[in-house]
């Protein structure tokens, strides 16, 4: 058993990670925008919003009220502006880069403290030449910098693992805000968590494509 916490934990990944780590007996605190939707399984339902800085500085001081001995923490947290560069405006450009890449950093500014020596970690990435298609380059320009982020994560801090999870194509809410159609081979988000698990568990870092 271990202690995690999982942002973004209403839907998806996030929530699969909650249920799958609950079932296991861990300890789980869930962030997320509708608390309603975090399983049941979780310790803490944490309002957060990825928009707002003080956000994850709530959810960071709420949750070291419990622990400061985290095993486990997952960014599961990411949205998309589906359209052409030149026509999304700077609106839906900050929006993908501050739910993929601005919140990422800040998951590990607030977050890094709660994690004992050699917690983990753990980001969704995508594999960049499945996505370079139009209306995808916000969502690649966020993803390509978080996997920089994370490689210097690494450098910067010895004493944890740190881990970007390609998972491929999963039947996620992300396919209902594009127009591009759901692989048959789609994984499910419940196989996702499993294997991010499983990663965890054999003391894996680095890069985890599935």
């Amino acid at each position: 058993m271990g202690s995690a916490l999982i942002w973004g934990a209403s839907g998806g990944i996030g929530a699969a990670l909650v249920a799958h780590l609950g079932s296991m007996g861990w300890q789980v605190y869930g962030a997320a925008r509708n608390t309603a939707r975090i399983p049941r399984s979780a310790q803490l339902a944490l309002d957060f919003d990825a928009d707002y800085e003080h956000s994850f500085e709530a959810v960071a001081m709420r949750v070291a009220q419990e622990t400061t001995e985290l095993d486990l923490m997952v960014y599961a947290v990411g949205d998309v502006a589906y359209a052409k560069l030149n026509e999304m405006g700077l609106k839906g450009w900050h929006a993908t880069l501050q739910s993929n890449l601005t919140g990422a950093y800040l998951a590990a500014l607030y977050g890094l403290d709660l994690l004992k020596e050699g917690g983990h970690l753990v980001y969704i990435g995508a594999y960049l030449d499945h996505i370079r298609l139009p209306k995808m380059g916000a969502y690649v320009a966020a993803k390509a910098g978080l996997a920089e982020l994370v490689t210097v994560l690494q450098k910067e801090h010895r004493k944890h693992r740190f881990t970007v999870v390609r998972p491929g194509a999963t039947a996620t809410g992300f396919w209902d805000k594009v127009t591009l159609k759901l692989p048959p081979d789609a994984k499910q988000p419940n196989q996702v968590a499993a294997a991010i698990v499983q990663h965890h568990i054999n003391g894996g870092s680095g890069d985890l494509d599935l």
